[in-house]
Protein backbone atom coordinates (compact mmCIF):
# COMPACT_ATOMS: atom_id res chain seq x y z
CA UNK A 1 0.00 0.00 0.00
CA UNK A 2 3.25 2.66 0.61
CA UNK A 3 4.23 2.18 -2.95
CA UNK A 4 0.41 2.69 -4.30
CA UNK A 5 0.24 6.00 -2.18
CA UNK A 6 4.40 6.97 -3.35
CA UNK A 7 3.33 6.31 -6.75
CA UNK A 8 0.44 8.50 -6.37
CA UNK A 9 1.81 11.31 -4.80
CA UNK A 10 4.55 11.19 -7.11
CA UNK A 11 1.54 11.27 -10.70
CA UNK A 12 -0.13 14.29 -8.76
CA UNK A 13 2.68 16.51 -8.41
CA UNK A 14 3.58 15.48 -11.81
CA UNK A 15 0.66 16.59 -12.81
CA UNK A 16 0.87 20.07 -10.89
CA UNK A 17 3.93 20.38 -12.45
CA UNK A 18 2.38 20.08 -15.67
CA UNK A 19 -0.77 22.36 -14.86
CA UNK A 20 1.98 25.20 -13.87
CA UNK A 21 4.06 24.78 -16.72
CA UNK A 22 1.25 25.31 -19.21
CA UNK A 23 -0.15 28.33 -18.30
CA UNK A 24 -3.02 27.37 -16.02
CA UNK A 25 -4.24 27.32 -12.30
CA UNK A 26 -6.12 24.94 -10.45
CA UNK A 27 -9.27 26.11 -8.75
CA UNK A 28 -11.78 23.81 -7.27
CA UNK A 29 -13.12 21.57 -9.55
CA UNK A 30 -12.11 24.12 -12.64
CA UNK A 31 -8.87 24.62 -14.23
CA UNK A 32 -7.86 28.09 -15.46
CA UNK A 33 -5.88 28.39 -18.32
CA UNK A 34 -3.96 31.75 -19.29
CA UNK A 35 -3.40 32.15 -23.35
CA UNK A 36 -0.89 32.19 -24.48
CA UNK A 37 0.55 31.80 -20.83
CA UNK A 38 0.07 33.53 -17.59
CA UNK A 39 3.52 35.96 -17.97
CA UNK A 40 1.64 37.11 -21.09
CA UNK A 41 -1.86 36.73 -20.91
CA UNK A 42 -4.12 37.43 -23.37
CA UNK A 43 -7.14 36.00 -21.96
CA UNK A 44 -8.51 33.62 -19.54
CA UNK A 45 -10.87 30.40 -19.68
CA UNK A 46 -12.00 27.76 -17.15
CA UNK A 47 -12.09 24.70 -17.82
CA UNK A 48 -13.33 21.11 -16.32
CA UNK A 49 -10.20 19.57 -14.35
CA UNK A 50 -10.51 16.29 -15.58
CA UNK A 51 -10.51 17.47 -19.35
CA UNK A 52 -7.13 16.48 -21.24
CA UNK A 53 -5.20 19.72 -22.18
CA UNK A 54 -3.46 20.27 -24.60
CA UNK A 55 -1.10 23.39 -25.10
CA UNK A 56 -0.47 25.18 -28.18
CA UNK A 57 2.65 24.37 -29.86
CA UNK A 58 3.11 28.25 -30.98
CA UNK A 59 2.28 31.48 -30.99
CA UNK A 60 -0.88 31.16 -33.36
CA UNK A 61 -1.91 27.89 -32.76
CA UNK A 62 -4.67 26.66 -30.67
CA UNK A 63 -4.88 25.14 -26.95
CA UNK A 64 -6.81 22.21 -27.72
CA UNK A 65 -9.12 21.00 -24.43
CA UNK A 66 -10.77 17.59 -25.52
CA UNK A 67 -13.16 16.37 -22.55
CA UNK A 68 -15.92 13.08 -22.12
CA UNK A 69 -17.96 11.79 -25.46
CA UNK A 70 -15.76 13.35 -27.89
CA UNK A 71 -16.57 17.10 -27.04
CA UNK A 72 -13.52 19.28 -28.07
CA UNK A 73 -12.23 22.74 -27.55
CA UNK A 74 -9.86 24.91 -29.07
CA UNK A 75 -9.07 28.65 -27.83
CA UNK A 76 -6.32 30.76 -29.84
CA UNK A 77 -5.11 34.59 -30.84
CA UNK A 78 -5.93 34.79 -34.35
CA UNK A 79 -3.35 36.65 -36.66
CA UNK A 80 -4.19 39.59 -37.68
CA UNK A 81 -6.77 42.02 -36.48
CA UNK A 82 -9.59 41.01 -39.14
CA UNK A 83 -12.38 39.74 -37.38
CA UNK A 84 -14.14 38.96 -40.55
CA UNK A 85 -11.82 37.33 -41.91
CA UNK A 86 -11.68 35.47 -38.62
CA UNK A 87 -15.37 34.47 -38.96
CA UNK A 88 -14.74 33.47 -42.71
CA UNK A 89 -11.91 31.30 -42.28
CA UNK A 90 -14.12 29.41 -39.87
CA UNK A 91 -16.64 29.12 -42.14
CA UNK A 92 -13.88 28.05 -44.76
CA UNK A 93 -12.53 25.46 -42.00
CA UNK A 94 -15.88 24.02 -41.12
CA UNK A 95 -17.08 23.34 -45.10
CA UNK A 96 -13.43 21.81 -45.15
CA UNK A 97 -13.92 19.36 -42.64
CA UNK A 98 -17.54 18.70 -42.21
CA UNK A 99 -20.67 18.00 -44.31
CA UNK A 100 -23.85 19.59 -44.36
CA UNK A 101 -22.50 22.74 -42.40
CA UNK A 102 -25.47 24.79 -41.74
CA UNK A 103 -24.68 27.96 -39.91
CA UNK A 104 -26.44 30.66 -38.12
CA UNK A 105 -25.01 34.98 -38.54
CA UNK A 106 -22.86 35.39 -36.20
CA UNK A 107 -24.73 37.70 -33.30
CA UNK A 108 -22.87 40.82 -31.60
CA UNK A 109 -22.75 40.05 -27.91
CA UNK A 110 -20.63 40.90 -24.68
CA UNK A 111 -19.32 38.38 -22.83
CA UNK A 112 -17.75 39.16 -19.34
CA UNK A 113 -17.15 43.05 -20.97
CA UNK A 114 -15.48 41.83 -23.89
CA UNK A 115 -17.07 42.93 -27.61
CA UNK A 116 -17.67 39.00 -28.94
CA UNK A 117 -19.28 37.90 -32.12
CA UNK A 118 -20.99 34.44 -31.32
CA UNK A 119 -21.83 31.85 -34.79
CA UNK A 120 -23.74 28.37 -33.70
CA UNK A 121 -23.17 26.12 -36.45
CA UNK A 122 -24.06 22.26 -37.07
CA UNK A 123 -22.66 19.89 -39.64
CA UNK A 124 -21.98 16.11 -39.77
CA UNK A 125 -18.40 14.70 -39.54
CA UNK A 126 -16.69 12.05 -40.94
CA UNK A 127 -18.69 9.28 -39.62
CA UNK A 128 -22.29 11.15 -40.16
CA UNK A 129 -22.68 12.49 -36.68
CA UNK A 130 -24.08 15.63 -36.13
CA UNK A 131 -22.12 18.10 -34.24
CA UNK A 132 -22.74 21.06 -32.68
CA UNK A 133 -20.35 23.39 -33.49
CA UNK A 134 -20.25 26.94 -31.71
CA UNK A 135 -17.76 29.74 -32.21
CA UNK A 136 -16.83 33.03 -30.62
CA UNK A 137 -14.40 35.70 -31.44
CA UNK A 138 -13.78 38.57 -29.24
CA UNK A 139 -11.95 41.84 -29.15
CA UNK A 140 -9.01 42.06 -26.36
CA UNK A 141 -6.83 44.75 -25.61
CA UNK A 142 -4.66 45.86 -28.21
CA UNK A 143 -6.86 45.45 -30.97
CA UNK A 144 -6.04 41.68 -30.81
CA UNK A 145 -8.69 38.93 -31.66
CA UNK A 146 -9.42 36.08 -29.32
CA UNK A 147 -10.99 32.91 -30.89
CA UNK A 148 -12.82 30.00 -28.91
CA UNK A 149 -15.32 27.02 -30.68
CA UNK A 150 -16.51 23.91 -29.37
CA UNK A 151 -17.61 20.51 -31.25
CA UNK A 152 -19.79 18.48 -29.24
CA UNK A 153 -21.66 15.50 -30.48
CA UNK A 154 -25.36 17.48 -31.02
CA UNK A 155 -26.96 14.76 -28.37
CA UNK A 156 -25.08 15.73 -25.57
CA UNK A 157 -26.93 18.59 -23.71
CA UNK A 158 -24.62 17.94 -20.73
CA UNK A 159 -20.80 18.52 -23.59
CA UNK A 160 -23.15 21.25 -25.03
CA UNK A 161 -23.41 23.12 -21.50
CA UNK A 162 -19.93 22.08 -20.42
CA UNK A 163 -18.71 23.78 -23.43
CA UNK A 164 -20.77 26.64 -23.50
CA UNK A 165 -19.90 27.36 -19.58
CA UNK A 166 -16.03 27.61 -20.56
CA UNK A 167 -16.90 30.37 -23.49
CA UNK A 168 -19.21 32.49 -20.82
CA UNK A 169 -15.88 32.12 -18.43
CA UNK A 170 -13.96 34.16 -20.88
CA UNK A 171 -12.22 36.72 -19.60
CA UNK A 172 -10.07 39.48 -21.26
CA UNK A 173 -6.93 41.33 -20.25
Amino acid sequence: MKSFAKLYLKAAALFAISIVGTGAAVAGDLTRVFYPNEAQMAFTVDVPTGWEMTPQEDAEGYFEVAGPNGLELSFRVVPGSDIKQAVQDHVDYLEENFSEVQAEEAKEIKINGLDALLMPAKALDEDEVKRDLGAGWFILAGGQIGELWYNVDDSDQAGKAAAIAVLRSLKGK
